[in-house]
């Protein structure tokens, strides 16, 4: 009795604190405000004076703005922000105006050479470049494309067409990558009928390197304006050295590791970046948690060891009510019966998540939980899809199709009409690949990549957001996040 006494104390206490400390933290964001103004280019501005601990979304709690103001009006924080660093805050019930575009300045340079002089002492000037869509400079009425893919082709000879054997061909190297070929022709006719002319060069790169050095003594390769593969980890550094010497820019459609974007500025890996998982993950939750309880399950036996600790920090950030312990038993201990639980369970050991799911199942008459399982554990064999259904479990997947959406519809329409079979994953990933890159291509030219950061499309099954750092290629960041919903799986952001 004793235990259930005090702990009901605690709990009126929590309830009567709530308002109090609601009001302490308003206070407290009213502090932070900035009693400078400014008058800029006839609209007024705050001019606030970051301080160690200050993060963008705390101030603009603090003045009542969007995150996105922010940044409109100081893009400068898209890199991060540090202390004494200063930040224009426009004052509400002002008209917003869109910033002025300016010029791009890449780190290109132009030689100027004068008359008799030296040249290894020439001048050098700053390439300035039109903002993206006005510039034309890089733009051409024929691009000249070259898909890179493992098919095997000297294994082709070996499959009797006449009376084919199914094991033989399912298990054929020469058509497992086939799908993303046949998705990728689909985007291509698609956007021709747009106005894109495209001369498409279709390469056989396998595993063996000394074929792939062979293959780029092709002299039209060097005239490529883009080129895009599937390929082993040594035949991609092998392409791409060949890529940055020539100043072509070169996809990466399967890898996954961030080192292959490291130091050539003509790399897009299109698989997302681990690193951004965190951030987006906070996202999903601060729009759809509200004051539910979120515990985060560190588990040792998961590669990643930071990125827990980065999802609670991103929470934190969103003042969002996260707490972070280890083992599943902690977890347990954690949860509350009066609002809603978010278990976040880091693993991709299937024992550990056909163990952990099957406990969680178990209290769900005790408790409201919703479940994060990542990575994607909608893969793993052996959980039972009732426990995932019952506990609302959210996936977060490098892609992910809607078959209920018009446009995967009408995709797998034209893919049965073309190659009298229903599409794979990887033919998905061919057209989205191919759509996105081919788009850019025709609208911003062979400089694209510096237009991709705002260039959004919707995709049928990836998600697309480049990021680069100086020197170094782009990245994607963005994840798929979906849900368990009436038997079927969905947009979490339905």
């Amino acid at each position: 009795m004793r235990y259930i006494y005090f702990g009901l104390v605690f709990l009126l206490l929590q309830v009567a604190l709530k308002p109090l400390q609601a009001q302490s933290t308003q206070e407290q964001l009213k502090q932070m405000r900035s009693a400078v103004i400014e008058t800029i280019d006839g609209r007024e501005f705050y001019i606030h004076k970051i301080k160690r601990g200050q993060t963008l979304y705390m101030i603009s709690k603090a003045y009542g703005v969007e995150v996105n103001d922010l940044i409109r009006e100081n893009p400068g924080v898209k890199e991060g922000i540090k202390a004494d660093d200063t930040l224009r805050i426009p004052l509400k019930n002002q008209p917003v105006k869109p910033p002025k575009p300016k010029p791009s300045v890449t780190s290109d340079t132009v030689k100027i050479i004068s008359p008799g002089s030296n040249s290894a002492k020439a001048d050098t000037v700053e390439k300035i470049l039109l903002p993206c869509g006005h510039d034309t400079s890089t733009k051409k009425s024929v691009y000249q494309v070259a898909l890179m893919l493992p098919l095997f082709l000297g294994e082709v000879d070996a499959i009797d067409a006449d009376n084919p054997d199914r094991k033989t061909i399912e298990n054929a190297r020469s058509f497992q990558f086939l799908p993303f070929y046949e998705g990728f022709r689909i985007s291509l006719d698609s956007l021709k009928k747009t106005g894109l002319s495209i001369r498409l060069y279709v390469y056989d790169v396998d595993k063996d390197t000394a074929k792939t050095r062979q293959t780029l003594k092709k002299p039209e390769l060097k005239s490529m304006d883009l080129i895009i593969g599937l390929l082993y980890h040594r035949n991609f550094q092998i392409v791409a050295s060949f890529a940055v010497r020539n100043k072509i820019n070169i996809i990466n459609a399967v890898s996954e590791r961030s080192e292959i974007v490291s130091g050539n500025p003509f790399v897009f890996k299109v698989q997302p970046d681990k690193k951004a998982q965190a951030g987006q993950l906070a996202e999903c939750l601060n729009k759809t948690c509200g004051n539910g309880r979120i515990v985060i399950i560190r588990s040792g036996q998961y590669p990643d060891k930071d990125l827990p600790e980065n999802l609670k920090t991103a929470c934190l950030e969103h003042n969002l009510n996260v707490r972070l312990v280890d083992g599943q038993q902690a977890a347990f201990d954690q949860l509350s019966k009066e609002t809603e639980n978010y278990l976040i369970a880091f693993s991709d050991k299937p024992e550990y998540a056909i163990d952990f799911t099957r406990r969680v199942y178990e209290l769900r008459n005790d408790y409201s939980i919703t479940l994060f399982g990542l990575p994607d554990w909608s893969a793993i064999n052996g959980i039972e899809t009732e426990y995932l259904i019952t506990l609302k479990t959210h996936i977060m997947a490098p892609a992910f199709a809607d078959y209920e959406n018009q446009d995967v519809k009408k995709f797998v329409r034209k893919y049965q009409e073309d190659y009298k079979t229903d599409p794979e994953l990887l033919a998905f990933e061919g057209f989205d690949v191919g759509y996105y890159f081919l788009s850019a291509l025709q609208q911003f030219g062979t400089n694209f990549g510096r237009c991709l950061e705002d260039y959004k499309i919707n995709s049928l099954q990836s998600q697309f957001n480049f990021k680069n750092t100086k020197g170094n290629g782009y990245e994607n960041q963005r994840w798929a996040i979906f849900k368990y919903e009436h038997y079927r799986l969905v947009p979490a952001s339905r």
